[in-house]
């Protein structure tokens, strides 16, 4: 589909050719190697291509074209091409631009110039030259030895040191610069852009994305894309859409003059019908055209925002479950696991350690037993060693029962994490379960979208208003005409526009911008992290030190018990006696064994979950450190955001052109002593604030 024509140029301007075309020509068609006598279409204009010149030896790729309305020849110089055949040395003069070195393809470009001049000499020579990137300073550098010829760059490279006279103003030269445009960006920031000789004006075009393998730095600097599109989202879901980007579609010139409206109005122009219907055309054209599309592109912005309203118990859920899995991998230990929803899998463990206990606890029964009931012939030689088995056995019981009594409290208070804390996280840290971000972001969209109406109601009123004061115009001249014809008095009353009052509503919401999603993160992030401070942190030392007290009582257990086989088995009975009550000793050894390995068993188990609580205590500060960008995407995903942020600012370029352009309208209208055009200039004065509103409330929803 062929793009809408730009109709800001009155139909005498389009006589010759004009900065939107040249810049075209540079950015997109000089990069398609075109042939003798082939056509190229530039915007309404056809141009026929009169010469090339490609793969010469010092890498410059040039074109003659000739405007087939005014016959003006124009060459194109094309900018760096590592892909085309001499490719490298496109690469090599880049480089060597840096320096103050007189380069071949400068002279080359020179050169060409000449021979063109010279062989369309009979139909008034070269008259304009331009180029994008590499292409700008070889269009430069004939400007400069030639002031009579014009040219016009899209993002040019810099010329050596000391070509260009820093104190010549260079009238015939104009530079636009792309704002997403890495070279001039970084030309601007080493200060180098003071060798980029004449005026230089700046223009919205591009996406701020990179693309895959570079591909969107590549558009932006051009200024174009295949289709003049790029494509945001997928289609089918919320927010798919495709923005357009051809880089002379952003030059904004006057609707009468043709002149670039930067840094200044234009020319002064008798204001009558012919003036007035080009302004009526101009509204109902490209004006709407383009105020169409920033509409769109702010309609899918707001789909974006109300699908990430829709997806909050998507983004509550997952980042639930982020939480839960960094807290159990933190802790490292297979029983924790669970521990943030039921914790059944630890408190069923706790139960199995008490069984454990209750296993020992027998075995020392039957071993008390045995010691408490020798055989007579030893009785003289034992002492009694009977284990204290029901105080020290409860001791580890009761301790097991408040651990797990202590588990059940720290899943309760995870549970409290996952289902009150996180949620509030969406509020801002206020204690109440909203997505405040987004119900924000909606609500100030919906003025948005009210205000865009308005303003295309006003706008197409204004161009109405226009159009029939410059038919009242019309008339009125006819009727002048016929009363001088006639000898009669003039019979007609101009008409005066009416001014309605289109007052665009104030939004309360957004009202600090974009700043306002830092700020919900950050109370967000340090009420979660004090809440978790507060509360875990005791839970986990009381849990900590209950291990360490059952695995003291354990060890006076296992004590006890080896002390007793010990003394029983120390050497106080006589070798004889012993070979004569072997199974006596068989039974004490079977007995410890059955009353250690329990405790054995239960040891290692406590240690490693008082391994876990102890990682948990160390790195659960850094855990919360790292769950914050989670948090931040929860909040509004981040590639959601990334594309309303694309949309937003394009659309903002399109208002801030439109103001430039309403700007200028004003300018025109006013000192104009008929007090019709003076309503119209105070209607245009209306448009133009209300774009500027309309632009300041979009800001607000954008970083």
């Amino acid at each position: 589909m062929e793009k809408p024509v730009n109709k800001l140029i009155s139909k005498e301007i389009a006589f010759k050719s004009n900065d939107q075309d040249l810049v075209e020509l540079a950015g997109l068609h000089a990069y398609k190697e075109k042939k003798v006598d082939s056509y190229i279409k530039v915007n309404d204009t056809k141009y026929r291509v009169l010469n090339t010149q490609y793969n010469h030896p010092t890498g410059l790729d040039a074109l003659t074209v000739r405007n087939e309305l005014t016959k003006e020849i124009t060459i194109v110089y094309v900018g760096t091409d590592a892909a085309a055949e001499n490719g490298k040395q496109d690469l090599l003069t880049d480089a060597q631009l840096l320096s103050d070195l007189t380069l071949p393809q400068l002279e080359t470009a020179q050169d060409y110039y000449n021979n063109m001049n010279k062989k369309y000499e009979s139909i008034g020579g070269v008259k304009s030259v331009t180029g994008n990137s590499l292409g700008g300073p070889l269009a430069n550098s004939v400007a400069i030895n030639h002031p009579e010829v014009t040219s016009v760059t899209l993002n040019p490279a810099l010329l050596p040191k000391g070509m260009a006279d820093s104190d010549k103003p260079y009238d015939n030269i104009t530079n636009y610069f792309t704002n997403y445009d890495v070279l001039t960006g970084t030309l601007i920031a080493l200060n180098l852009d003071s060798r980029i000789p004449g005026k230089r004006y700046d223009i919205s075009t591009g996406i701020p994305v990179i693309g895959e393998k570079f591909s969107i730095l590549t558009n932006n600097h051009t200024g174009y894309t295949d289709g003049g599109k790029y494509v945001i989202g997928l289609d089918g879901e919320p927010g798919y859409g495709k923005i357009h980007v051809e880089a002379d579609a952003h030059i904004m010139t006057s609707i009468w003059t043709g002149e670039p409206l930067y840094g200044g109005h234009s020319d002064r122009i008798e204001i009558n019908r012919d003036n007035l219907n080009l302004l009526a055309e101009a509204l109902a054209g490209d004006v709407t055209t383009r105020l169409g599309y920033a509409r769109d592109y702010l309609t899918n912005s707001q789909e974006i925002a109300r699908h990430e309203g829709d997806r909050y118990s998507e983004r509550l859920s997952r980042l639930q479950m982020i939480f839960e899995d960094s807290f159990e991998n933190l802790i490292g230990n297979p029983l924790f696991i669970g521990i943030t929803s039921t914790g059944h899998r630890l408190t069923s463990e706790i139960d199995h350690l008490i069984s454990l206990v209750n296993m020992a606890e027998n075995a020392s029964k039957s071993l008390n037993g045995v010691l408490n009931s020798p055989p007579v012939e030893l009785v003289e030689h034992l002492f009694n060693r009977s284990i204290s088995v029901e105080s020290i056995f409860g001791q580890a019981r009761n301790q097991l029962l408040e651990f797990k009594q202590e588990i059940i409290s720290l899943t309760g208070f995870l549970q409290n994490i996952l289902h009150k804390e996180i949620p509030e996280l969406f509020s801002g840290g206020k204690e109440t379960l909203e997505d405040l971000l987004v119900n924000e972001m909606l609500a100030h969209y919906e003025i948005i979208k009210a205000n865009s109406v308005q303003m295309n109601s006003h706008i197409a009123e204004f161009q109405s208003q226009v159009g029939d004061l410059a038919k009242n115009f019309g008339e009125r001249d006819s009727s002048l005409s016929a009363s001088i014809s006639g000898g009669a008095s003039v019979q007609h009353e101009v008409m005066m526009p009416k001014k309605n009052d289109y007052v665009l509503e104030t939004s309360d919401h957004m009202l600090i911008g974009m700043k306002v999603k830092e700020i919900y993160l950050d109370g967000s992030f340090e009420a979660f992290k004090g809440v978790s401070h507060r509360f875990l942190f005791p839970l986990l030392g009381g849990l900590t030190g209950l291990a360490f007290a059952i695995e003291n009582t354990l060890e006076v257990i296992s004590a006890q018990i080896k002390g007793a086989m010990n003394v029983a088995l120390s050497g106080t009975v006589p070798g004889k006696l012993i070979s004569m009550f072997s199974d006596f000793d068989d039974k004490i050894r079977s007995y410890v064994s059955s009353a250690l390995e329990p405790i054995d068993e239960l040891a290692a188990t406590i240690e490693g979950l008082r391994d876990g609580l102890t990682r948990l205590t160390i790195g659960f500060p850094a855990l919360l450190d790292s769950f914050r960008p989670y948090i931040d995407s929860a909040i509004f995903d981040k590639t959601s955001y990334s594309n309303i942020h694309v949309y937003n600012v394009s659309a903002m370029a399109i208002h801030e052109e439109m103001e430039m352009l309403f700007d200028d309208i004003v300018h025109q209208l006013s000192q104009h002593k008929g007090n019709s055009i003076q309503a119209l200039c105070e209607i245009s004065q209306r448009v133009k604030d209300n774009l500027i509103q309309l632009r300041q409330q979009v800001d607000r929803v954008t970083l």
